[in-house]
Formats: C-alpha cells, structure tokens, sequence
C-alpha cells in the first residue's frame, strides 16, 4: 500500500514540475518537444537547422530575432516566422 501510494505521489509530482518552465526546457531536451504546449515541432527545428547548414547558432540567432520582434508568440510560431523568412529570401 504505501508503495503505490509513494508512486501516485512521484506521478503527481512529476506532472506537475512538467507545467513549468524549466519542466518543459527538460521535456524538450529529452525528445519529448513535440508532446510539449507551445514548443516548436521536431520538423521545424529539423528543418531550419538544415536551411541553416547545420548551424545551430544561426537558427539560435534567427529564432532570437523572432522572440524580440514577437514576444507575445510562442516557440513553434518564433520558428515557423523564421522558416517563412528563409523560404521568401529563396524565392526568385
């Protein structure tokens, strides 16, 4: 009995530290990106970081750029921003 009591307690608290920031940052660390609210999905990532050249502090900088100009956008939407600037610079 207080097994299982001590495991529902874990469950809870691991649920609950996962609605925070830092519980989410870990959440993305981790693979689970596309399981998080808000988080921008593995594709997107994967894709402008190959649009970049593999550049990981280009898209870092690009994203950036988007969080200053558009704070009140989460994550997903700061790369999708990005993506479309990359593909508009590509048009002829």
């Amino acid at each position: 009995m207080q097994f299982l009591l001590l495991l529902i307690v874990g469950a809870v608290t691991l649920a609950i530290f996962a609605t925070t920031d830092r519980g989410r940052e870990i959440a993305k660390r981790i693979g689970f990106r596309d399981r998080v609210k808000g988080a921008a999905p593995s594709e997107d990532v994967a894709f402008l970081l190959t649009a970049c050249g593999g550049d990981q502090e280009e898209v870092a900088r690009l994203v950036a750029l988007e969080r200053d100009q558009y704070s009140d956008l989460s994550e997903a939407d700061h790369y999708r921003r990005a993506i479309r600037k990359i593909l508009a610079a590509r048009e002829p």
